[in-house]
């Protein structure tokens, strides 16, 4: 069996669908379904061998050869997907400053998900054995209460405390809670976060790495050598729980051996980043790394020791972040879901990246000294600079505890690496993704009510109803869509396409100027915090703060 499966786009930019065939129930032994009749005039099935050989050729082909792979989030069955990526698809191909360009392959990966609600069907076949004895023991008491009391006729000195009102409520109370414990734990099966979470970890990453490592391959035996060179960019896109998958597959590529002590160093914050190889296998380098709503802990900017973000992080030229503040499915169901796994003992830690926020009145180029970046970057309650300093005291005094001298102060280097676009106020006309062939349409507010909270008050934050509002809304018509409304949006779309296919600087050209970007994303109200390490970047940009741009 192929561990992957894949077609191509008719389309001018070389385009695949590279779905893993891992099932989303390991005792699946069914076949895989076809190709949804309505997506067959978008895309031709082809033989997997076919597709790498293909996608090696146009990279071999090209003078600025790269690859850019988009991977999707969790609650994403297969037609979810394919809207997304179809969406994707037309939005570069209607993009001139990136249609036809030369050795550009975009691939879009499907790892196996599944929507909420669809594993209720087996929830009764799949619950183990105890909590099934629980189950029929919860119904028992708490239905059938009064055979408790008929018994309790018949032995009085045994049973006889049943006839009291207290004995009960004491027992109805008891069956309740033995049937909320089961049925919880079959509420938490239900939403699928976890179950993707096992299969976006134990499947999807292990079949990404696999296709990677395929195509290198095959360039190299086009090339007909074995000799690395590395010269083919390597970006990825990557949406919620795909941000996971990402950077996962980068560390399972790079090997965290190789080089000695100090490329194991460079996996904390603390390290070098220049010690970190680029490179992955004997043909890519790692490019660009776009990330929207990213469900990340946002500590991983942060701690000074190895992370799985750190460690994919610092081996790209470049990184971008789409976040924002009324991102519900991270900021309420995702933290809700980690509740149970996250190590923290302060609901003020375990919020996402994709709730960043830029602290600023206004939109489009936000002014910072690199000094105050972890100032002007908020997560949940606290800002970076907040968390940080809570992370440092913590950790003198486990230093203290045990009478060890307190270790130096670590820079921060993560935050610094992003350049980010908070887009929690973003206005903009936009596409349908269930059929991109529909007319554009009217600007409305894409991730929230764009109700300009900070209009006089930098600090200030979506109060409560408004959550609860989100919530409620993106629950039941996606309108706007808190999670992935970047994908409809038609500066967003072409932000994010760009970023990954050309980079900052061919993104630039693209719009004329920084300063017309930052004057695009005002316009649509998004703010912009532009990273000042990113490479190649004007010198007398990049060593000041970035002039507001209104």
């Amino acid at each position: 069996m192929e561990f992957f499966r894949a077609y191509k786009a008719n389309l001018t930019t070389p385009t695949y669908f590279i779905e893993s065939t891992a099932p989303d129930n390991v005792d699946d032994t069914g076949p895989l379904p076809d190709l949804p009749p309505e997506y067959r005039k978008y895309l031709t099935e082809i033989h997997a061998e076919q597709a790498v050989q293909e996608i090696a050729e146009t990279l071999v082909a090209g003078p600025d050869s790269n690859l850019v792979v988009m991977v999707h989030g969790f609650n994403n069955p297969e037609p979810a997907v394919l809207n997304m990526y179809t969406g994707a698809a037309m939005a570069i191909e209607r993009d001139g400053a990136i249609n036809g360009r030369k050795g550009l392959v975009c691939i879009g990966y499907r790892w196996p998900s599944e929507s909420m609600g669809e594993p209720w069907h087996g929830t009764w076949d799949a619950l183990p054995t105890f909590p099934t004895w629980l189950l029929n023991l919860g119904v028992i008491i708490a239905v059938v209460p009064f055979l408790l009391f008929y018994l309790a006729s018949w032995a009085p000195g045994l049973l006889g405390w049943l006839r009291h009102p207290i004995g009960d409520h004491l027992v109805t109370i008891l069956g309740l809670t033995l049937l909320g414990l089961v049925l919880t734990a079959a509420l938490l099966r239900a939403i699928v976060y976890f179950r993707d979470t096992y299969r976006a970890t134990n499947f999807g990453v292990p079949d990404l790495v696999h296709i990677i490592r395929v195509i290198d391959g095959k360039v190299g035996e086009i090339r007909q050598s074995k000799e690395a060179s590395n010269d083919i960019q390597l970006s990825f896109i990557g949406h919620s729980m795909g941000g996971f998958v990402v950077t996962n597959t980068i560390r399972v590529l790079s090997d965290v051996f190789e080089g000695g002590r100090s490329r194991i160093e460079a996996y904390g914050a603390a390290a070098d980043p220049s010690l970190a190889s680029s490179n992955i296998g004997h043909v890519f380098q790692l490019k660009r790394f776009v990330l929207a709503s990213p469900d990340i802990p946002a500590e991983t900017l942060l701690t000074s020791r190895s992370n799985f973000l750190a460690s994919a992080l610092v081996r790209f030229d470049e990184a971008y972040l789409f976040s924002n503040e009324g991102d519900e499915v991270l900021r309420q169901i995702s933290t809700l879901a980690n509740y149970f796994v996250f190590p923290t003992r302060s609901r003020n830690h375990g919020f996402r990246l994709g709730n960043v926020e830029i602290l600023s009145r206004d939109f489009g180029l936000t002014s910072v000294a690199r000094a105050d970046i972890l100032k002007r970057l908020r997560i949940g309650h606290l800002t970076l600079q907040e968390l940080y300093d809570g992370l440092l005291r913590a950790a003198e005094q486990r230093q203290r505890a045990i009478g060890s001298p307190t270790v130096p102060k670590p820079p921060v280097l993560l935050p610094e690496r992003f350049t980010y676009f908070d887009c929690t106020d973003y206005t903009d006309d936009w596409t349908d993704w269930s059929d991109p062939d529909k007319p554009i349409k009217p600007a409305r507010p894409l991730l929230s009510f764009a109700n300009w909270y900070k209009r006089n008050d930098e600090h200030a934050r979506l109060p409560w109803h408004a959550h609860l509002r989100l919530l409620f809304v993106y629950l039941f018509t996606q309108r706007p869509n808190v999670h992935a409304g970047y994908f409809q949006g038609l500066l967003s779309q072409q932000l994010i396409y760009r970023l990954a296919c050309l980079g900052y600087n061919g993104t630039i050209m693209a719009y004329g100027s920084e300063q017309e970007l930052g004057k695009q994303c005002k316009d649509k109200k998004i703010r912009l915090l532009v990273s000042p390490e990113l490479p190649g970047r004007p010198a007398a940009v990049a060593s000041s703060p970035t002039t507001p741009s209104g």
